[in-house]
């Protein structure tokens, strides 16, 4: 049993017509809230007094009953009544749910978000939400999917991009959806309408508000430039960079230039070998050039020192500088 993609959440929105239960979840985050803001604008005319629109975080002492008695109130306006419940998966009583599914308020649009996979949606209620067609997954989207997004949110703002340059700019930025729409913010402005995105432009915009990006801190290890790395890292982590998207993304750096070592090996040209692991050509290459990690034991030692790196953070509380300064040490040695 499959629950239809949140990204299909459009066929279910008519212009006078809504669905009574919005039952949103998955890993993807920033793709529940996004959808949470589209249902919101889409239900905003019918939404005719200010305390008809309700928005309740959950903690661990809500009880489900308390909410269902919100979503049964009749709305003090003329239209409808919205309610969106965010951190729907810390309630414990969900299977008191399936009788609001059965018999949903007909003035309210309840709207709930659960962020995490559900791994079993035979049991109760999601079984009952399903079957009724109001549970939506928002899963994390990657390789071809996630560049088919980017592609689609530049030309929703008339942006040429294509996907040789969508895989780039995820290459550089990385894989976290909040973090795209930003740079691609900044690159709306910096074009003209109907320009074209290329990888020039990227890593000349790529940083937000920082001096540095992972992109550079990469170009440092590669080169074999402990100080300038180190540099680079402090410089990351003191601009909001999570010590864990680093790690995830200097892993992905130190496996791509692992396969690149072997697919240069069979002489397989940069274009087929990127295609074959999905990535852009520009980012294989600037792996497959990376001088300081083509050496095996140095790059056995890097991939020693990330595992490091990613236990330290699950299962200790280490300072974050610490294990950057560690993983740098260890990488570089």
């Amino acid at each position: 049993m499959k629950a239809p993609s949140i990204y299909l959440i459009d066929d279910y929105i008519a212009e006078n017509k809504f669905l009574p239960v919005y039952y949103l979840f998955g890993a993807d985050s920033f793709a529940l809230d996004e959808t949470v803001k589209l249902l919101e604008k889409a239900t905003a005319k019918f939404i005719s007094s200010d305390f008809d629109k309700e928005i309740i975080t959950v903690d661990k002492k809500q009880k489900l009953s308390e909410i269902l008695d919100l979503a049964y109130a009749f709305p003090f306006g003329e239209g409808k009544k919205l309610l969106v419940v965010k951190n729907f998966e810390k309630i414990t009583d969900k299977k008191t749910l399936e009788n609001y599914i059965k018999n949903p308020a007909e003035t309210t649009i309840l709207i709930l978000t659960h962020k995490n996979k559900i791994t079993n949606l035979k049991s109760s209620p999601y079984k009952l939400l399903l079957e009724r067609g109001f549970i939506f997954e928002a899963k994390e989207l990657r390789g071809a999917d996630l560049v088919k997004w980017v592609m689609k949110k530049a030309k929703a703002n008339k942006i040429k991009l294509t996907s040789e340059n969508a895989y780039a700019l995820i290459d550089i930025v990385g894989e976290d959806k909040g973090l795209l729409e930003m740079q691609l913010e900044k690159f709306i402005n910096f074009l003209n309408e109907g320009e074209e995105l290329n990888v020039d432009t990227i890593k000349k915009l790529s940083s937000v508000t920082k001096e540095y990006n992972i992109f550079n801190l990469q170009d440092a290890l590669g080169a074999g430039e402990k100080s300038k790395a180190l540099e680079i890292m402090y410089n990351l982590l003191e601009h909001g960079n999570d010590i864990t998207y680093i790690v995830a993304m200097l892993t992905k750096y130190i496996s791509t230039i692992a396969r690149s070592i072997e697919l240069n090996q069979k002489r397989i040209p940069p274009k087929n070998a990127a295609k074959s692991l999905g990535l852009s050509e520009f980012y294989y290459t600037k792996c497959s050039r990376a001088k300081f990690f083509l050496n095996q034991n140095r790059l056995i030692a890097a991939a020693k020192a990330l595992l490091n790196a990613d236990l330290k953070i699950k299962t200790t509380s280490t300072d974050r500088k610490s294990i950057a300064v560690a993983l740098i040490s260890e990488m570089m040695e």
